[in-house]
């Protein structure tokens, strides 16, 4: 009787430490990237890229929180791995394909109003950094608007620059629950991100 008393109470007494642990290690877990590639669209013969927006169109306007330093840091990621894949940067209007970027992010009730953003397009880190991104999406299968993705979810866009279409998009799925992350971390959620884009 005393030593079943006594499991008992070490039962009891690792069980809350081990579901902390299993908690934190669950936590810290990334989502896998995703891709999808817009029906009848082909993305071997690609070599060059540029920005959609080399520059935001609009004023920065940041929520508390967030800062330009993301944007800064989002920005040389993908250059650098594009860039490790073959892919030269090139003049916008030189480029096989143009890129955009955006993060989801928790959208204050006075800002989810639909009517204010292009239809596709919603609330967001890209909007607060001052791009107004504005291409087609009907051809990609399952496409959401940034707003819908869980908060934190990077995504990276391929637009064709002939028809403004996009192409193929690349997300993680909250890659980052701290928007104020380092620069080595931004560049290993881009890493991730682009790892099925073949190399040139």
């Amino acid at each position: 009787m005393y030593s079943m008393k006594k499991r008992t109470i070490v039962l009891f007494f690792y069980l809350p430490v081990l579901l902390l642990l299993s908690g934190c290690v669950a936590s810290s877990v990334s989502s896998k990237p995703n891709a999808v590639l817009a029906t009848g669209a082909l993305t071997e013969n690609l070599q060059s890229f540029a920005w959609f927006q080399e520059q935001p169109a609009a004023p920065a306007a940041y929520d508390e929180g967030y800062s330009a330093a993301l944007d800064k840091h989002i920005r040389t990621a993908i250059e650098t791995e594009l860039q490790k894949k073959g892919f030269t940067k090139a003049a916008s209007g030189n480029a096989d394909v143009l890129i955009a970027y955006d993060v989801s992010v928790s959208v204050p009730l006075e800002k989810d109003i639909a009517q204010a953003y292009l239809d596709g397009f919603g609330y967001s880190y890209a909007y607060m950094a001052g791009y107004r991104y504005n291409y087609k999406h009907s051809d990609l299968p399952g496409y959401r608007a940034v707003d819908l993705y869980k908060s934190g979810t990077l995504i990276v866009d391929m637009i064709d620059p002939k028809t403004k279409e996009l192409v193929w998009r690349g997300w993680t799925e909250g890659a980052f629950s701290n928007f104020k992350v380092n620069y080595k971390t931004v560049l290993s959620e881009v890493e991730k991100l682009l790892a099925p884009v073949r190399s040139r």
